[in-house]
């Protein structure tokens, strides 16, 4: 009975050495993980822009890791969330460095739609990457970074001149409205169509007209939208100018300006 006692006392004792040698190795071993942010770069591809982020995780220890779990969330000076994507790895071994390239997809239109301030306000996004793992199947782990992407407004500096009216023919008169914007977007190729309806005092709608508008990325747009109308129609002195956007990326409208 006693050498059960003092065996089981051996083993007990056994068992608490295993247990302390496996916590400092894992201890040790946590501290020769390292992970480390890329710098991102974007694509675009329609209506999306693809932000890709390169992260390597090198795992120097004694045990694997699994589970890695990359996830970026993109949000708006205020907070409000635009974009959220995660990554997922099994396995990394011991002794091998792994390098995930993360992507987030940003749909430009729905953005926009949302949030359309940023269509004339230029503005930074805060970019947060969590990076979380298992190790040695028993601890979990994670690590994080913060950085700001910056965001230039489409519609920047949007000017709309009072209407003028100009003789056309005989019988028609043209009401000339000017408009100017800087695109200061990086990814944004703000190309499509403005149109323009006036309207009177008492809200009667005057005339419409389109005009073609073309601004790349860091270049300036300054063009004028013509709209016939009659002679014989009254042209009022005081009346609104009702903008509208029409873009392979956003839709927008209308903005209204009054005038007289």
């Amino acid at each position: 009975m006693q050498m059960a006692i003092r065996a089981l006392g051996w083993a007990t004792k056994l068992l608490w050495i295993i247990i302390l040698v496996m916590i400092i190795t894992i201890a040790y071993s946590a501290t020769q993980i390292s992970v480390a942010f890329g710098e991102p770069t974007a694509t675009i591809a329609g209506q999306t822009v693809t932000v890709s982020l390169p992260i390597s995780v090198c795992n120097a220890g004694l045990y694997d890791l699994t589970q890695l779990n990359v996830t970026t969330q993109i949000t708006d000076r205020y907070g409000h969330p635009l974009v959220k994507d995660s990554t997922l790895t099994q396995i990394i071994p011991r002794g091998t460095t792994k390098t995930t390239m993360h992507t987030t997809t940003l749909n430009i239109t729905k953005i926009l739609d949302q949030y359309s301030d940023l269509l004339f306000s230029d503005t930074a996004f805060t970019v947060f990457q969590y990076v979380a793992f298992d190790y040695a199947n028993a601890i979990p782990l994670s690590a994080y970074a913060n950085q700001t992407m910056s965001w230039g407004a489409p519609l920047s500096n949007l000017t709309i001149s009072n209407p003028t009216l100009t003789p056309y023919n005989a019988t028609s008169s043209s009401v000339t409205v000017r408009l100017y914007f800087e695109n200061h977007n990086q990814y944004i190729n703000v190309t499509g169509i403005a149109r323009i309806e006036i309207y009177s005092a008492n809200n009667i709608l005057i005339g419409t007209g389109t005009a073609n508008i073309n601004a790349q990325p860091h270049t300036s747009c300054s063009t004028q939208v013509n709209v016939l109308v009659s002679n014989f129609q009254a042209i009022p002195s005081m009346g609104e100018v009702h903008l509208f956007f029409e873009t392979s990326s956003f839709n927008y409208g209308p903005l209204v300006m009054p005038f007289g």
